[in-house]
């Protein structure tokens, strides 16, 4: 751990996974932009716990095929793995750019761990799924806190000018930095509220020194947000009024289906 905290404070969720390392690149990105300080969290989640005993729970060797039953010390040792080379990552992103950062182990489930979390904190930036999938023992390693030239467009969603002033400001933050689009995702219910909406949210953001374009949500849930991401090959999506989220019904498959990290303001 750094020396001293900042004021604001990031919350990033981690695991062994690709998106993971995208959401850590997100993360340190905003904590340098704002000063602020760098907190991960692995969440060892126990749903994996409950598979260990049962009949069909194996794991498999990549190199030969070969499967094995589970123990409760397997996973254990699995986790210490991954937590241990995440905590390393995490410092190493935050050492190049001189962050204040600390690193928490929970065990629970994600969704619940985050949210409990998240009232200590500014933002939250999620880039791991909520359910069982598959365990990986390759590991990833960050190699610098800018994407790769190919980088997706950071989607940002408006609803009013005065509930969504936090994602249009993190949104162009993060294209500015990294060289990406800004889309604005506008959620309305006709044409003409769409039309004064988009005019609202670029003029916000014009003023901040970026250009948006904008593209209509018929419907603001998750269903809609899935196909949005998935058709405009999202590289990150910020949204405003976290605590509205969290607890949305259909947030967690929301979560495990956007292949891109979650950005989650106050």
């Amino acid at each position: 751990m750094s020396e001293q905290p900042a004021g604001i404070r990031i919350l990033v969720a981690l695991d062994a996974s690709p998106r993971s390392t995208a959401a850590l690149t997100a993360a340190a990105s905003l904590a340098s932009e704002l000063g602020a300080e760098l907190a991960g969290l692995f969440v060892e989640d126990i749903e994996l716990q409950h598979l260990i005993g049962l009949p069909f729970a194996r794991e498999f060797s990549v190199l030969s095929g070969a499967g094995r039953t589970l123990s409760q010390g397997d996973i254990e040792r699995i986790w210490r793995r991954e937590a241990d080379t995440l905590q390393r990552q995490l410092a190493e992103a935050a050492g190049r750019l001189r962050l204040p950062w600390s690193f928490r182990v929970a065990r629970g489930r994600v969704s619940a761990e985050v949210n409990t979390q998240a009232r200590s904190f500014d933002l939250i930036v999620l880039g791991k799924r909520t359910g069982i999938g598959v365990v990986t023992l390759t590991q990833t390693r960050v190699t610098g806190v800018h994407p790769s030239s190919r980088v997706g467009p950071v989607l940002a969603l408006f609803e009013d000018a005065s509930t969504s002033a936090p994602s249009l400001e993190l949104g162009a933050t993060l294209a500015r930095r990294n060289g990406a689009e800004l889309v604005l995702l506008i959620s309305a219910g006709g044409e003409d509220a769409y039309r004064a909406a988009c005019t609202d949210a670029q003029t916000a953001v014009n003023a901040r020194g970026i250009r948006g374009r904008c593209v209509w949500l018929s419907a603001l849930d998750g269903d809609s947000l899935i196909k949005t991401a998935r058709r405009e090959g999202a590289g990150c999506l910020v949204l405003a009024d976290r605590e509205r989220f969290l607890t949305q019904t259909g947030f967690e498959r929301m979560l495990d289906e956007i292949e891109c990290p979650i950005v989650l303001a106050r």
